[in-house]
């Protein structure tokens, strides 16, 4: 299946409307990141097979969003999966994006000017350096990462960004995504444990501060 049609379906199974600014903006996302694929390693391919379970994630996660959410820190955000779907389906949250690897910055930063997406920073360093460099006031409403297993101490430092409702997102396989598992449990309480749809062994924790 041709991705620009998988993406019609998903949509359609999803109640947004492909003409609707949602299911545009989501249309464009997907063209710029064909494009930029060719030129650089943002996803294994394009084929819907391959990326349709990533779009599937970040419409299903949006259905948990903290009500009131103004402020997402997305940690190794890679090709964008779900920070800017998020971003597309929950317009007035504004995001900070740390990716620390320059030309996958660059898509982010180039999708979310593409999109119009507005209060979107995309930031091409390390989680340490950024949180180093950070004001002592900022805090988020939802800090998440995939892909990667934060270290404890940069958990810890994270704990000290957020509010007493703030939700920390873990998306993970069977083991969790953080070095010392403990640490978060120590921490936090977990508020629930979703397994993501379509997609073996992968699942959605979300904490928030105990």
């Amino acid at each position: 299946m041709e991705s620009a049609e998988g993406l019609k379906q998903l949509l359609a199974e999803s109640a947004i409307p492909p003409d609707s600014e949602t299911g545009l903006k989501l249309a464009s996302y997907l063209r710029l990141l064909e494009k930029w694929n060719a030129r650089i390693n943002l996803t294994s391919n394009t084929e819907w097979r391959v990326i349709g379970p990533m779009f599937r994630e970040g419409i299903w996660a949006s259905g948990f969003y903290p009500p009131g959410a103004a402020a997402h820190l997305d940690i190794g955000s890679g090709a964008g999966f779900p920070a800017l779907l998020l971003k597309v389906l929950i317009p007035r949250v504004e995001m900070d994006l740390v990716e620390s690897r320059v030309k996958k910055s660059q898509f982010l930063e180039t999708v979310a000017q593409a999109l119009g997406l507005s209060g979107v920073r995309a930031h091409a360093m390390r989680l340490g350096d950024y949180l180093g460099r950070a004001d002592e006031g900022k805090r988020w409403n939802c800090i998440s990462w995939k892909g990667l297993k934060l270290g404890s101490d940069d958990f810890v430092r994270l704990r000290a960004h957020a509010w007493k409702d703030t939700q920390f997102w873990m998306f993970h396989g069977t083991e969790p995504a953080l070095e010392a598992a403990q640490a978060i449990e120590k921490m936090c309480e977990l508020l629930r444990r979703e397994r993501v749809p379509g997609r073996r062994e992968s699942y959605l924790s979300i904490y928030r501060p105990a």
